[in-house]
This record gives C-alpha cells, sequence and structure tokens, in this order.
C-alpha cells in the first residue's frame, strides 16, 4: 500500500524568535571566519610610501609622457605627514620621464594625473607556518622600532648570514674563514626586478624630428658593416644584409638632462652630440624624479627646471643589464650573436640558426688577445645550450647579465645551458680594477650590449634595454642620493670645476667621457656596508633603495622572526581611473607580486 506524505510534513516553518537567532548566528559565524581568514590565511594592507618602487607603489601620480607616449608613475608621498599620513600642503607639480628623460609638468585639470593612494595588496600569512621565508621574497613585518608600524621590503639576508652591499650588489657568507659570495637572483626574480632604459618602441617624437641620432648603431671590429638603421616618426628598424665577418648594431647609452630639454622644447635645438658617443647607464627611477612645492602650483616645463634646476637622481654606475630583441630571421642558416660587457668583459651567446645550438663564451675585450677566458664559467671554457632558434622566423631574444651569470630566453622560455652560467668577475678585475672599460679600436663599456650576425639575414623590430637594481651602501642617515663617502669635490677637481657642481653633473661628466675612466678615482670611492645577522633575525631593504628608510640604517640592522607578518602576494587594487569613468579599474597593473 502507498503512503503519501502530507506537504505540511515536509516543511517545517520556524518561529520568528527562530529566524533572528540564525541570523545571528549566521552573522558571528561569519566574522569569525572573517577573523580566522585575516588573523591566520591572509590580509590587505594599503602601501604608504614609495620604498618599493616601482615594483609596489606608495602615494603617487600616474603620467603619459608627452615625448615618448610611455607611462610612469611619480612619488607623492612627500605631499603627506609620515607621522598622521594626513596632507601637508605641499605637491608634486612635475617630474621626468622613465627613458626619454623629458620633463613633465602635472595638469592639475587632468583627474587622471591627481594624487592616487598607494597599491592595495593581499598578504598571505599562511606561507611562512610550514617554510621560511626566502631571499628576495617582498615580505610584510612588523617596524622592530615601533611595533605598531607595518613595513613592507624585500628580503636579502637571511639568518646567520654575514652581509655585505657592495657596488649595488648583495655579497654573503656564513663565516670569516670564507670568501664572500654574490647573492644570485634566481632567472624569474631577475625578470621581475629589471628596471627600464630604453625601447625603441617609445622615441621622443621631437627628436626624431631633429634627427638625433638612433641609440643603436652599426659596428664591427673589422670595420665594415652591413647593418642599415631607420628612425622615423612611423617607428624603427634595422637590417641586417649576409656578411661573412660578425658585425654588430650595438647601443650606446645617451639621456638628455633637463636644460638640455629646454633648448630642444624653446629653440629646437640639439645638444652637442655624436652617433657613438654615449654615457653609462645609471640607477636613474623616474618615481623619484618629482618635483615638489609648497602648493598647487601650475607650471610649464621651463618653469619647472628654471625654479627646481636639474636634479641628482641616478648618479651610480649599473653594469648589470639586459638586451631583448624583437627580430626576423631571414636565413636558414648563419649565426645570430648577442653580446653583453661590463668591467671590459665581454660575454656572448652565439647561436646557429640551422640547430638551434647556442654557445656562451667570455671574452677580455681590453686584451689585444680575443680568444675565449679559459674556464671562465665554473672551470668551463664554452657553455652549450639548445635553443628553438631554428631556421627563417620571428623570435624575442634575450641576454642578461645579473648578480655575474648570465640568462638568456627565447620567446620568453628560459635557455637551459649545460651548467648554470655563473661566474667570478672579481677573477679578472679585482678591487683596484672594478671600474669601466673602453678602448679606441673597441667602445666596450661605453656600448655595452649589441644584437649581430654572421653569414646571416635578419631584421630587428623592437630593441630594449633594462637595468638591474642597484643596492646603494650608505650609512646612518646620511643623503642615500650617492655612496661615495662624502668625497666626490675630489673628482671635481679632476675635472677643472671650480663652482660646486651637484653628485649628478660631477658623475655624468665622467660617465659621459670615456677616456677618463682609466684614470679617475671616482669608482674607487664607492662604499661598501657590512652586516652580521644572528639566529631568527632577518635582513629587508626597499626596491628604491634612494628612497627607502630599510635595515641599512635602522639602529638594529634586522628584524626578528616574530616581527614577521606575512609574504605578498598580489596588488588585487591598484588606484582606479578617474577618467573616462569614475573608479574605472587600473587592470594592467594588477597582478601577483614577484
Amino acid at each position: 500500500m502507498a503512503v503519501t506524505a502530507n506537504p505540511k510534513d515536509l516543511t517545517t516553518v520556524p518561529p520568528s524568535d527562530q529566524y533572528i537567532r540564525e541570523t545571528v548566528e549566521s552573522i558571528i559565524v561569519a566574522f569569525i571566519l572573517a577573523f580566522l581568514f585575516r588573523a591566520f590565511v591572509a590580509e590587505a594592507f594599503v602601501i604608504p610610501t614609495g620604498s618599493m618602487a616601482p615594483t609596489l607603489m606608495g602615494a603617487h601620480k600616474d603620467l603619459l609622457c608627452n615625448e615618448c607616449g610611455v607611462r610612469y608613475q611619480l612619488g607623492a608621498s612627500c605631499e603627506f605627514d609620515n607621522s598622521t599620513a594626513t596632507p601637508n600642503g605641499d605637491a608634486v607639480v612635475g617630474g621626468t620621464a622613465a627613458m626619454s628623460r623629458a620633463v613633465n609638468a602635472i595638469d592639475f585639470d587632468d583627474a587622471n594625473q591627481a594624487t592616487f593612494s598607494g597599491d592595495r595588496i593581499l598578504v598571505s600569512k599562511f606561507d611562512y607556518v610550514f617554510s621560511n621565508p626566502k631571499r628576495w621574497d617582498v615580505l610584510v613585518f612588523k617596524f622592530p622600532g615601533e611595533a605598531r608600524m607595518n613595513y613592507i621590503k624585500r628580503l636579502i639576508g637571511l639568518p646567520g648570514e654575514k652581509l655585505m652591499v657592495k657596488e649595488g650588489d648583495i655579497y654573503i657568507r656564513k663565516s670569516d674563514n670564507e670568501d664572500w659570495q654574490i647573492a644570485r637572483k634566481p632567472p624569474q626574480k631577475a625578470l621581475a626586478m629589471r628596471q627600464p632604459v630604453s625601447d625603441t618602441k617609445y622615441l621622443s617624437k621631437s627628436l626624431v624630428e631633429l634627427n638625433y641620432p638612433s641609440l643603436w648603431q652599426p659596428w664591427s671590429l673589422a670595420g665594415g658593416t652591413s647593418w642599415r638603421v631607420q628612425q622615423e616618426s612611423s617607428g624603427w628598424t634595422a637590417e641586417l644584409a649576409p656578411n661573412p665577418e660578425p658585425t654588430w648594431l650595438r647601443y650606446y647609452h645617451k639621456d638628455l638632462t633637463e636644460v638640455e630639454w629646454l633648448d630642444v622644447y624653446n629653440d629646437k635645438k640639439l645638444p652637442d652630440h655624436s652617433m657613438t658617443s654615449s654615457t653609462l647607464v645609471t640607477d636613474y627611477l623616474a618615481y623619484n624624479s618629482f618635483y615638489n612645492a609648497n602648493s598647487r602650483v601650475q607650471m610649464d616645463e621651463n618653469e619647472l627646471v628654471n625654479r627646481f634646476g636639474p636634479s641628482d637622481n641616478g648618479v651610480h654606475w649599473v653594469g648589470d643589464l639586459t638586451g631583448e630583441f624583437d627580430v626576423e630571421v631571414k636565413s636558414s642558416s648563419g649565426k645570430l650573436l648577442l653580446q653583453l660587457v661590463e668591467f671590459g668583459i665581454v660575454y656572448q651567446i652565439s647561436i646557429d640558426v640551422s640547430t638551434g645550438e647556442a654557445k656562451l663564451q667570455a671574452f677580455d675585450g681590453s686584451s689585444k688577445d680575443r680568444s675565449p677566458i679559459p674556464n671562465y664559467f665554473n672551470g668551463e671554457t664554452d657553455l652549450v645550450a639548445a635553443t628553438k632558434v631554428r631556421g627563417a622566423g620571428e623570435y624575442r631574444v634575450a641576454m642578461a647579465n645579473v648578480d655575474d651569470q648570465i640568462y638568456a630566453w627565447i620567446n620568453g622560455k628560459l635557455v637551459k645551458f649545460n651548467q648554470p652560467a655563473e661566474f667570478d668577475s672579481g677573477r679578472l678585475r679585482d678591487e683596484s680594477d672594478r671600474r669601466p672599460r673602453w678602448t679606441k679600436s673597441d667602445p666596450l663599456d661605453a656600448s655595452p650590449i649589441g644584437i649581430g650576425g654572421q653569414n646571416l639575414e635578419m631584421r630587428v623590430d623592437r630593441a630594449q634595454v633594462f637595468r638591474d637594481l642597484y643596492y646603494i651602501a650608505v650609512k646612518g642617515y646620511r643623503p642615500l642620493s650617492n655612496e661615495f663617502g662624502g668625497k666626490l669635490p675630489q673628482v671635481q677637481q679632476e675635472i677643472g670645476g671650480v663652482a660646486r657642481l651637484s653628485d649628478a653633473q660631477v658623475t655624468r661628466h665622467i660617465y659621459s667621457n670615456p677616456q677618463k675612466w682609466a684614470s679617475t678615482q671616482l669608482f674607487s670611492l664607492r662604499q661598501k656596508q657590512f652586516f652580521e645577522l644572528g639566529d631568527g633575525q632577518y635582513f629587508p631593504m626597499g626596491d628604491n633603495s634612494a628612497q627607502s628608510s630599510d635595515a641599512r640604517m635602522w639602529n638594529e640592522n634586522f628584524v626578528d622572526q616574530k616581527y614577521l607578518l606575512g609574504k605578498a602576494l598580489l596588488v588585487f587594487w591598484p588606484h582606479a581611473w578617474n577618467r573616462p569613468i569614475p573608479f574605472l579599474p587600473n587592470i594592467k597593473r594588477m597582478g601577483l607580486i614577484r
């Protein structure tokens, strides 16, 4: 016999007080879960300052360069009181672009040039429960001097290590009986931390109109070349015809000063230049190029430069560089060549286009003998790898010299040599000899990046230059703009200066005159810093070394493990745009923190 249930038996209607109780319980459970998530899993933070720029942005302005079209950020933390985070009446009124160095004034009528708050990030508190922090992690911690304040920096030194900050790099050892070893970034960190220097995709329209030379110029040790470079308002390309001799396209770094830009703006006049003159790449950072006034004063570029003068942003030579190229190989055979130079040591990758085999070698560019340096890469003279560059096709190729190691990528994939391409540059360049090199027959460090070919036809559609981060060795809270121990006036005497020149003017003169590199004392004046860490002690530093208050100058030069809050995971909400519609998400800057 079938049994049919009464519908009223299937639905129970609770009394109103039960509804209230269940609602209250749900709210309480939600609060408890949210608290547990915040306490043990993840928490959101807002970046207050620019010490980690450009990896993470504090209060800043977002500009589009009027000359080259590159978007860049200017620090604006100076507009706020550090202790109260309230406006102090100052205003950022302009700055210089990331690559062109063109001066750009703030347009206060543009809603997208308002001062934006810092990045909102998500921090994982779970990462360090089952594993220890790793070098190069970006971490959040309680400031040892004021535990109520949260700081965010990159982890540089680990417990039990002795640290040395030298020439922009980090060296470590466990005891005084060991030799110093450079702390090397893994490939994904090297890519994430690199800073843009030059890009043929973003050319200054004024300089192109005035026929300013391309930063990439043909060169050959034998004297002849088969490169043809075109630089026009429509874009930049370089084409190589087959040549039995290796022939190169090399990078000559140039950047106009603020005063030189005024000549371009006002008189349409170029500074004196030659196609192959250059200056050394430095740690210039657009984020630090801001001009700030004590009110929101609308100025043009002339007023900015005349009122504030040139800045001392970027006075340290950076030799760790990356070259990246978009190429179209048109031959089925021949050799594709990549080259980097530091301290006059030439690192060269040769790729056989018919097989895809790559060979890495090092040469002493300042010697007459151009044979490879024996056993330079940890006992090996030549390193080899298989690549995807086989025959005609389009490829993106990159080569990096970072922390005494060579990396290469083809179409975004790491090239794996038969062993890590690590070396000790101190083997050939000891403490008294660590300076850039130049000769009449080869510019070496004056043209530190090259792409070339031998018996190869190809076209380069884009050439980019990046630099590594540079960690400044400073003691105490003296100005972070230099690490030369206050001895730059001695260098000023070398160049015949009478009036007091700024640090940037002194170093720029030396950096732009390769003939003086062998005799100047500038490169031997760079300071070192030493630190020692005990058990459970960590050493953090900011990516924006010139504007970071970090363990280099604290009374206690470390953070105890108990103060670590977690690992920075992602930027989940950078500033939103104010136009074309308010609160338009800034999607391009969302992503994982490397």
